[in-house]
């Protein structure tokens, strides 16, 4: 089964912690459960971050990833997976 990332993701905001460091998230959906399928919903969902990023930093961080930390969490839905990767300033 393939997966098949959602044309419009959810995509998350601008979060800041109480020690003062920011993160962006974005999530988007995958049809499958399986954990095989979700490589296109994962890669949709760092872009979709990686644009965040840039929008909000001024810096486009595909340029020198060397670093960037990102997280990965996976929600089980009816209707298969969300995958949300979340950028950790």
């Amino acid at each position: 089964m393939q997966t098949v990332p959602e044309m419009e993701p959810v995509a998350g905001t601008l979060t800041r912690g109480g020690d003062g460091e920011a993160g962006l998230t974005v999530t988007v959906h995958a049809s499958s459960t399986h954990p095989g399928d979700w490589g296109r919903a994962m890669a949709r969902a760092v872009s979709l971050l990686i644009g965040q990023i840039t929008d909000t930093t001024g810096s486009d961080p595909s340029r020198a990833p060397a670093g960037l930390d990102l997280s990965l969490h996976v929600t089980a839905l009816p209707s298969g997976e969300a995958i949300t990767v979340t950028w950790n300033g």
